[in-house]
């Protein structure tokens, strides 16, 4: 029985998102009450069951991976409600289905449902896209070696126009994180809004190049089907066509947002899993150069994606795999929550900094400390100019291993 619950709890995105459909597709206030159930269970989840600690086996695997895929079905069932709402046709015959079905009225539901209604069903939406879209897939992406798991991933991350992620995330993020060559690694003091923008161009551009650069060595034509880049943004264009199917011209706009309002999501994610923190270009990455998370509906929700120092450490690694490791640089709060926070700089700057420098006097090593100081120079924040933190950090070896179950190296000194 227990080890069928440790296997359950991550069927918690899954039912998170079909509650969250449901209060969609009876439309008026309810998609208000859709968004204010993810806010609760996701930021209420982390501070009602603490931290998530359990590192044991887990042998039936299968099940694990179904939730993931069936993260793709659960997605377009949640667009094509949503979309629904937007235009005023029967596109599939949905409403004439579920009155059919279940006596309910959506056309009814759906003149009574009002602009701020959509607005809240819009913001609902976005969270759906990147927790469920491209978290899941950032899991399957990194499955090199599984051609189905590369396309269920791909065709989530379309729903951010953020296909290029699979190949700069997998090949570029995890082989320059905490460094300037890596533009998905926010340097401290920097502001989220503008990091936004400059990490989405970085990425996009990166790759785009690093799959011109793979199609090179191959021999292949650059402009070709087999461009995964240019695949990846038929896919998006595909979404947009459902869309205007479900709604017209009123659907396109709206997934162009939405989109966009998604991929914001992913960036402040990004924002928060490096911010400040240093690397050496070339030197091995370690679980101090990633900022971990344990709490227990944050790992749940995002099959732990917040354990993210392991995540580095071998990125090739399942999600049922990772480990928790208590010793590493640690977020004060949940995934969600810090978002949150991160939408605020000057909140987010006031519980992060004294975090940064506290990585700087326990986690960093003498060949950082020129680039910590760099980085001090150009925050333009002053506790961090005229800080020397990093010169009170102990004598430590940088071996730490290639697998992140060397914790011996997190520890204080």
């Amino acid at each position: 029985m227990n080890n069928i619950v440790r296997h359950m709890k991550y069927c918690s995105m899954t039912l998170i998102g079909l509650t969250f459909t449901f209060l969609l597709g009876l439309g008026d206030a309810y998609m208000m009450a859709g968004f204010a159930f993810w806010i609760a269970v996701s930021v209420g989840g982390d501070f009602l069951f603490g931290n998530d600690l359990d590192e044991r086996e887990y042998r039936s695997t299968r099940v694990l991976d179904f939730f993931l895929f069936l993260s793709l079905p659960l997605l377009v069932g949640m667009t094509i409600v949503y979309s629904w709402y937007l235009g005023d046709a029967d596109p599939f015959g949905l409403g004439s289905f579920v009155l059919a079905n279940t006596g309910y009225d959506m056309f009814a539901a759906r003149s009574a449902t009002t602009v701020l209604d959509l607005g809240f069903g819009f913001a609902g939406m976005g969270l759906s896209y990147v927790l469920i879209g491209t978290n899941v897939g950032h899991e399957l992406t990194h499955r090199t070696w599984s051609p189905s798991a590369q396309l269920v991933g791909r065709w989530l991350l379309a729903f951010s126009f953020d296909t290029a992620f699979s190949i700069e995330h997998v090949y570029g993020h995890h082989r320059n994180i905490a460094t300037r060559e890596d533009p998905a690694s926010a340097r401290r003091g920097q502001n989220v809004y503008k990091f936004l923008f400059t990490s989405t161009l970085g990425q996009f551009y990166h790759g785009f190049k690093l799959e011109k650069e793979r199609l090179i060595r191959q021999g292949e034509a650059v402009l070709s089907w087999k461009n995964r880049a240019i695949r990846g943004q038929l896919m998006t264009l595909a979404l947009f066509a459902l869309f205007g199917y479900m709604a017209g011209v009123t659907g396109v706009v709206v997934f162009f947002f939405l989109a966009f309002y998604a991929k914001f999501y992913l960036e402040v994610v990004n924002f928060i899993e490096h911010y400040g923190i240093a690397r050496v270009p070339g030197e091995p990455v370690e679980p101090r150069h990633s900022w971990n998370c344990n709490q227990a509906m944050s790992t749940w929700m995002l099959y732990n994606l917040p354990r993210h120092s392991h995540h580095h450490a071998k990125g090739e690694d399942p999600f049922w795999e990772l480990r928790a490791y208590p010793q590493a640089p640690m977020l004060p709060f949940g995934y969600v929550t810090m978002i949150l926070i991160a939408l605020v700089p000057p909140l987010y700057r006031k519980i992060m900094t004294p975090k940064v420098l506290d990585w700087d006097r326990r986690f960093s090593v003498p060949a950082e400390w020129p680039l910590i100081e760099r980085q001090n120079r150009e925050s333009g924040d002053p506790t961090f100019i005229g800080s020397t933190a990093h010169r009170e950090a102990p004598t430590r070896s940088q071996d730490y291993g290639s697998s992140a179950a060397t914790s011996v190296g997190l520890s204080n000194g």
